[in-house]
């Protein structure tokens, strides 16, 4: 596909709608341009079935619910600074401002990445994974969470296998990803 065109139809602070055009065809989609989002899984186990997991529930406006999730973040430009990998820059300072826990660089693995609906958005999710068999330790003694103006999350700690806690897409595919590292 070769795009011939691309008109702003929207800019939000979180999206801009688009139109594209593209030679050879006869109809005009419309696309959603945004930012790389990262999603982030601390456990204190490689075993699944037995792990404990950092989770937050937090307000989703576009469903008008709480949901649980895994942490979860937008990408900004600052991230990509200093010539560091911007994504798991992302996915450190998502994860410390929404759970309170500061986990070291070197101790964040990268799971995989994908694009999270590619009929109409351009972006993708990273995936990333922490381990510590003292997680539990960590989350009892993070330091205070620091939301963005409109954010609302309360973090905590549960087992993966206690309650369904996977009823958004995303949080599955960022699931398998951190589930297909660690059955390798």
């Amino acid at each position: 596909m070769k795009k011939t065109k691309e008109t702003e139809l929207l800019k939000t602070p979180v999206f801009t709608v688009v139109k594209k055009e593209f030679q050879g065809m006869n109809f005009t989609p419309v696309g959603i341009n945004c930012k790389d989002w990262v999603m982030i899984i601390a456990l204190d186990s490689t075993d699944l079935k037995k792990a404990n997991t950092v989770f937050v529930r937090q307000s989703r406006w576009g469903i008008e619910a709480k949901t649980v999730e895994f942490p979860c973040g937008t990408v900004e430009s600052e991230d990509f600074s200093d010539g560091k990998d911007g994504n798991k820059i992302a996915a450190l300072r998502e994860f410390a401002e929404e759970t309170g826990i500061h986990v070291p660089e070197d101790k964040l693995l990268k799971a995989g990445e994908f694009n999270p609906n590619p009929a109409y958005f351009n972006n993708k999710m990273h995936v990333y994974y922490y381990i510590d068999k003292n997680l539990k330790k960590e989350f009892e003694s993070r330091s205070n969470q620091n939301l963005d103006e409109n954010e609302d999350c309360e973090v905590f700690m549960a087992r993966i296998g206690d309650k369904t806690f996977f009823d958004i897409g995303l949080q599955i595919a960022g699931f398998c990803c951190v589930r297909e590292c660690l059955e390798k």
